[in-house]
């Protein structure tokens, strides 16, 4: 008779896919009912808004930021939100639904891999599943929907490419058509929600590039099928995937915006300052593992939750151990954990240097700006592959003295799992919640109703026109006093178009300069520019937030009241709604989207933003005088320690000795400021032994009595090369006469004595920038109806095409209020004509024809997203029309065995 313990024991994958679908619920845990989940940058894209969902189909961004939008990438994933929303379930809900096909995904994807990997195996596949959704690192990765996404599919991508080269060496062509199809639709799936983050897309390919490296090295027959059925592979997955590729290549690659500075890699060095090799091994890198953003992280002091966070990669090197027909395949994983650790650690000492090179001389490797999340989710599939398999191992090891080996087999399996749960206990506790006691703000929130019903009566207000959002954000994310900080999701259910401060992996330089001249001029209350700017920009309503949380520490936010006070005092602008918390402000002499103007009057126009230089200073070094004036005004003696100043090889050098305790600061002279000027800083600096090196600006009153010390850039720690450095300074208060450049470095140093730190090729520049108006009076006279021409009417279709009939008696320029680049072409009469720049980046159309025309303005590659998604549904449709001929065949073929049997 079996016993209990022989049957609990007993294989069955059934119990084990049960188990981990069970398992898979633990994000269920976490659900707040009436909240939903938004914090830092991670936000519900979707809400309740089908227009949004709209919008997000065309190629050109809505929200008046002047380029393309990569939002059809999202198509999949918002068609499933949309659908749950559609039967009732709260956005809270859907939150964590996702998140438990994501857990549950990630585990069955990883089984699935595994028993691809190891058939032979019984009980790897189970562990490495189990694993891989239990892991350290997914506690920083779990709301970010691209990331994710790729995490999930990861292994299940690499297991049907492995099913293809098996069935091509085994010569099975149905097996490895089937599976061709299968990865081909999956990869659609896949990629197109995980090119939000382009890294992820990078990895992908990547991963399996090294999967099929690893075969075409060790096994020598079959070459040519295979490279035939990886062409067939490429084949189908092109045309299916076209859909979302021609969006991405739009925004990436064709578009004529530029690259965002602030998301290079040296601008995101710091990031790396926590990837230590003992981070790493830990698989927690990241430079977020601070006590005010994780509020579990004292938790992780404890020695023992310390231990089980290195076990992972124990157990894996364990997995070389054992010598059976995958030991080199093993190896092969090994080696590409290894290699992944060292592009994981980033600009991380040491070998920096060689790290940097790959970002120097890879073209867009700088999108690996963090690398530490991207590199360690692509070692995490091996990883799990070689626990799994040394766990396998390691209990069937052969123990001839102990009674129910079965049982104990068990209990051994289960130790390990229970050391990865417990290892990522927050899993289960709950790792959505952020709030902690620096930070209190919790990532749960309940967005007030009156948000909803101000967007609701701006989306339904007649008109084209833009939204102006107040107050200025000096930040990318906002916080809110109701209990939200992070970016501006709210945004998402105004369709209007509207104009705030925004982050983006790409930009528009004509509509950031714009937008920021436009906050200026409401900071520094210049009231002839606010309105022009109004003019320029198609403004009609402003949107004042009375809801923010403006005394939020290190924050520049003008308080509501001033921000009340500056726009009612405007005699052009009046209240004309108010929803709780939220005022509507609009401007009586809002100017058309759509209007004319006559060539000869650009030619009396002067209207662009100018810089007008107010400082230059720059210290070489390379003289005598350049020295004197730092050390002039730094301090000999800080804090009781000897720290000197002098001169080497052209370079200022700051000497420290016997330092303990507070911070040493080289400082520059004071230097003549004015409030509302921009300040650029850029210097060398290098570091032997040097102590967290950080520059910090003081600024000073007419009296030379400092009013505050801000934090700019963190700079390097111990030894390291010249590091060039550069950042734009604004003075924060009225009241400043002077700023003060400091080095600061050396505080409780326990580095090896003297701390030296370099600086060389120091330079400030500033300037005041103003808006330059002249013959803005003749832009708007007559603007829809003129000697010239007259608009008999015009339609915004959607954000990609604009008609128009115009009734014209000479040629003129169609003036559109949006900054548009060379690929939208307007047509008359069979004829293009590409836009030409009028202002501020604002785009027109010179139209040499007259009489009555019918123009249609349009945004080109819009239509090679249409014609593009109706390749990759044929292509869907006809891999769908394959596999139902295959399996209805399949099917007539089993009955008839039935029947021959029978």
């Amino acid at each position: 008779m079996v016993g209990w313990k022989e049957k609990i024991t007993k294989y069955s994958p059934g119990i084990e896919v049960l188990c981990i679908v069970l398992l898979g619920l633990t994000p269920m845990l976490w659900l707040r009912p009436g909240y939903i989940i938004a914090h830092g940058d991670y936000f519900p894209w979707w809400l309740d808004s089908s227009k949004a969902f709209n919008n997000d189909l065309f190629l050109w961004d809505s929200s008046f930021m002047g380029t393309p939008t990569t939002f059809p990438f999202c198509f999949i994933l918002e068609l499933v939100w949309l659908s749950l929303r559609g039967t009732g379930l709260t956005v809270g809900f859907i939150q964590i639904t996702f998140q438990v096909i994501f857990f549950m995904g990630a585990g069955l994807s990883m089984y699935y891999l595994s028993k691809t990997v190891y058939p032979k195996l019984k009980l790897s596949h189970l562990i490495s599943g189990i694993f891989y959704m239990f892991n350290f690192f997914v506690l920083q990765s779990r709301l970010n929907i691209g990331f994710t996404w790729t995490y999930v599919f990861l292994p299940l991508l690499m297991a049907l490419l492995i099913k293809i080269i098996e069935a091509t060496y085994q010569q099975n062509n149905k097996t490895v058509s089937k599976n061709i199809i299968y990865l081909a639709i999956a990869s659609t799936v896949t990629l197109s929600v995980a090119s939000i983050n382009p890294p992820n897309i990078i990895i992908i390919f990547l991963l399996l590039a090294i999967i099929l490296l690893h075969y075409l090295l060790t096994i020598k027959k079959h070459i040519r099928p295979l490279l035939l059925n990886i062409l067939k592979l490429v084949a189908i997955s092109i045309p299916i995937n076209l859909w979302w590729t021609i969006p991405t290549l739009n925004y990436y690659l064709w578009s004529p915006s530029v690259f965002n500075p602030q998301i290079s890699v040296t601008a995101w060095s710091w990031t790396h300052t926590r990837a230590s090799f003992l981070n790493l091994f830990c698989l927690n890198g990241v430079w977020n593992w601070r006590p005010e953003y994780v509020p579990y992280i004292d938790s992780y002091s404890n020695p023992i939750l310390i231990i089980l966070t290195f076990i992972p990669f124990l157990t894996a090197a364990a997995a070389l151990l054992f010598k059976t027909n995958k030991s080199r395949f093993n190896t092969y994983l090994m080696l590409a954990i290894l290699v992944f650790l060292f592009l994981a650690k980033g600009l991380h000492e040491p070998l920096s240097q060689l790290n940097l090179l790959l970002y120097t001389y890879i073209p867009y490797m700088a999108m690996f700006r963090e690398p530490t999340s991207k590199f360690t989710m692509a070692l995490m599939p091996f990883l799990a592959l070689l626990i799994g398999y040394a766990i396998d191992h390691i209990v069937n090891i052969k123990m001839s003295e102990v009674k129910h080996t079965n049982f104990t087999k068990t209990l051994t399996a289960a130790f390990f799992i229970t050391t990865f749960i417990i290892a990522a206990y927050p899993l289960v506790t709950n790792p959505i919640e952020t709030k902690t006691q620096q930070l209190p703000i919790s990532s749960y929130i309940k967005i007030p109703d009156y948000w909803y019903e101000a967007a609701d009566w701006l989306n339904n207000q007649p008109g084209d026109y833009e939204i102006l959002i107040t107050p200025p954000n000096d930040f990318y994310q906002m916080p809110y006093a109701w209990g939200y900080y992070g970016v501006e999701f709210l945004t998402r259910l105004i369709q209007k178009p509207v104009l705030f401060s925004n982050f983006d992996y790409k930009i528009n330089p004509n509509i950031s300069t714009a937008l920021q001249q436009l906050y200026n001029t409401i900071k520094y209350n210049k009231i002839t520019e606010f309105k022009a700017l109004l003019d320029l920009l198609n403004i009609k309503y402003i949107l004042q937030r009375n809801d923010i949380q403006y005394n939020f520490a290190g924050r520049d936010i003008i308080p509501p009241n001033e921000m009340q006070a500056f726009l009612t005092q405007q005699p052009y602008i009046h209240l004309t709604k108010k929803f709780a918390q939220l005022d509507i402000y609009e401007y009586d002499e809002s100017k058309p989207y759509v209007y004319i103007i006559n060539p000869s009057t650009l030619q009396q126009t002067t209207i662009k933003i100018e810089n007008i230089s107010t400082l230059e200073r720059t210290w070489n070094f390379t003289y005598l005088t350049d020295l004197q004036e730092w050390q002039n005004a730094t301090e000999p003696n800080q804090w009781q320690t000897i720290y000197t100043i002098d001169q080497d090889h052209n370079a200022l050098k700051a000497e420290l000795w016997n330092s303990t305790w507070g911070w040493k600061t080289l400082k520059s002279p004071l230097l003549p400021a004015q409030y509302g000027d921009t300040y650029q800083v850029q210097m060398d600096v290098k570091g032997q032994y040097a102590h967290e090196v950080h520059l910090k600006i003081s600024e000073f009153n007419l009296d030379k009595n400092i009013l505050s010390e801000i934090y700019t850039m963190y700079v390097k720690d111990g030894t390291f090369n010249w590091t060039h450095t550069t950042f734009t300074y604004e003075p924060t208060t009225s009241n400043t006469r002077y700023l003060q450049i400091q080095v600061w470095h050396g505080h409780e140093t326990n580095k090896t004595f003297p701390n030296l730190v370099w600086i060389d090729n120091v330079q400030i520049k500033g300037y005041a920038s103003i808006l330059n108006t002249t013959g803005l009076n003749l832009i708007f006279q007559n603007a829809t109806q003129n000697q010239l021409a007259t608009i008999i009417n015009y339609r915004k279709i959607n954000p990609t095409k604009i008609t128009a009939t115009i009734n014209a008696a000479q040629p003129f320029i169609l003036a559109i209020s949006e900054t548009l680049d060379q690929s939208w072409t307007a047509y008359v009469n069979g004829k293009q004509i590409k836009p030409v720049t009028l202002y501020l980046g604002l785009a027109g159309f010179y139209i040499n024809q007259t009489g009555q025309l019918e123009i249609t303005i349009e945004y080109e590659p819009q239509k090679w997203f249409y014609y593009c998604s109706i390749i990759s549904l044929s292509t869907f449709l006809a891999c769908l029309t394959y596999l139902t001929y295959n399996w209805t065949k399949n099917k007539a073929i089993r009955k008839r065995i039935s029947r021959a049997f029978i």
